[in-house]
This record gives C-alpha cells, sequence and structure tokens, in this order.
C-alpha cells in the first residue's frame, strides 16, 4: 500500500502531492521504482526509524530549496509524527535528499538506506507536534493498493506522472474502497468467530 496526501499552500493554486508507503517493504518499493523525472524528495528523522516520505516536485521546483514553506512543513510533520522516537521529542531533525541520490544495497535490510552523496543532503528541524496540520493531511489521504505494477509501469514508461493521475482520476473510488476496507475489518472484529 501507498499513501498519496495532498498538501497546498497558500501561495499556490498546484497543490504538492507527499507520498509514503505503508511499512518498510513498501518504502522499498517505493526506491526501487523511483526515477529521476518523478522528481521526488526523500524525508526521513535523523538518527532515528522512521517512515519514507516523499515529496513529488511541481513542475517548476527543481529541489526542496524551491518548496513554498507550507508544504516543507507538511513533509517535517509527517515524517516526525512516523517516527516513535522522533514524535516523542520537542524537536527532531529531519534528512532531506533527492530520490536519486538515495542508495540501496541488496546487503542492506528492508527500509535501509545510505546516500551517494551527503552533499545533496539537507537537515530541517521539526519542532513540536503540530496536530492541526497532521489531521488536515489525514483528510486528504488516498490509498492505493497493489501500487507495485503501477509503479514498475511508470518507471518503465518513465511517466513521472501516472501515479499521481491514477490518484486524481480515481480519487473517490479509492476513498471509498478504503472506507469499505476499514469497515469489512471493523465488522470482522465484532463478529465471533
Amino acid at each position: 500500500m501507498v499513501y498519496f496526501y495532498e498538501s497546498k499552500s497558500s501561495e499556490l493554486d498546484e497543490g504538492h502531492y507527499i507520498i509514503t508507503g505503508k511499512d518498510r517493504f513498501e518504502n522499498d518499493l517505493l526506491i526501487k521504482y523511483g526515477f529521476r523525472e518523478l522528481g521526488l524528495v526523500w524525508f526521513h528523522a535523523d538518527k532515528y526509524s522512521s517512515g519514507h516520505v516523499y515529496l513529488k516536485l511541481l513542475p517548476h521546483e527543481k529541489s526542496v530549496d524551491d518548496v513554498q514553506g507550507e508544504v516543507l512543513q507538511d513533509c517535517l510533520q509527517l515524517c516526525k509524527s512516523m517516527s516513535i522516537q522522533g514524535n516523542k521529542l520537542d524537536q527532531c531533525s529531519i534528512i532531506a535528499t533527492p530520490w536519486h541520490n538515495l542508495r540501496k544495497s541488496k546487503s542492506m535490510k528492508p527500509g535501509e538506506v545510505s546516500f551517494k552523496s551527503t552533499k545533496s543532503c539537507k537537515k530541517f528541524t521539526c519542532h513540536e507536534r503540530n496536530q492541526k496540520i497532521l489531521n488536515r493531511l489525514q483528510k486528504t489521504r488516498v490509498e492505493l493498493i497493489d501500487a507495485e505494477p503501477l509503479m514498475q509501469q511508470a518507471k518503465k514508461d518513465k511517466d513521472g506522472e501516472a501515479l499521481v493521475q491514477i490518484v486524481e482520476v480515481h480519487r473517490e473510488k479509492l476513498i471509498e474502497e478504503e472506507k469499505m476496507r476499514k469497515h469489512e475489518k471493523k465488522m470482522k472484529k465484532k463478529s465471533p468467530t
């Protein structure tokens, strides 16, 4: 499962997509099927276990330096909230680097990465947890089930917009399917076996 969140700056009409994997295995898929044309920036809590958070840059943005502060803050808050240790701290350092700077070797465990160059890494400080931001992002979340074949095809076609287009076109259907899965799971817990 891959999650898509929408982040909008008050200064721009166009929204950004923030992408995360459900767990370390999906995080590995996002690394495996990433490619330069996707325009992704990777975020991770520094020195702590955390989720991998990817920001899809807009066409006019070349790096994280071009991203509006509100959108950047959304990424930092989401990343901090996905770190058990980092989330408990008053402030947490978050590393950001372009996807193409990530290095994954076969000897690494799922979710582990290193960098091709530390010069391409930037450090940000995420201060206390902002539940208002996290609630707003949660309301925009869309879950993409079995995303691997879609990611594989997008990489093969070098189509940096393929996944975003699927989410945009099928947003309502994907949200409804997620609600049904949650309802079914809830009913299974309630019913005696």
